[in-house]
């Protein structure tokens, strides 16, 4: 992956197909995570969200962070199921 696609990336504009297709190669990730429909609208789901904010916290260290991610992941699917229909 070229450095100008890095930098892209950091300034949060989109990378090219190659680009994409590097990173995604080198992630092990499906493109299809990142390719978004216009007759879709995605939105992350809401442990997707809590996650984001948890490790964005400068409060929280790295270990902190992912130990609450990891408590509040089984709360959450535990009551998700347990939901009533």
């Amino acid at each position: 992956m070229s450095a100008s696609t890095l930098t892209r990336l950091a300034q949060g504009r989109r990378p090219d197909v190659d680009g994409l297709a590097a990173l995604v190669t080198w992630a092990n990730l499906s493109a299809d995570d990142f390719v978004r429909r216009t007759d879709e609208p995605r939105s992350p789901d809401t442990l997707t969200k809590v996650a984001t904010h948890l490790r964005g916290d400068r409060n929280l260290t790295p270990e902190a962070a992912a130990a609450l991610e990891a408590l509040i992941t089984v709360a959450y699917k535990q009551l998700v199921s347990d939901r009533p229909e």
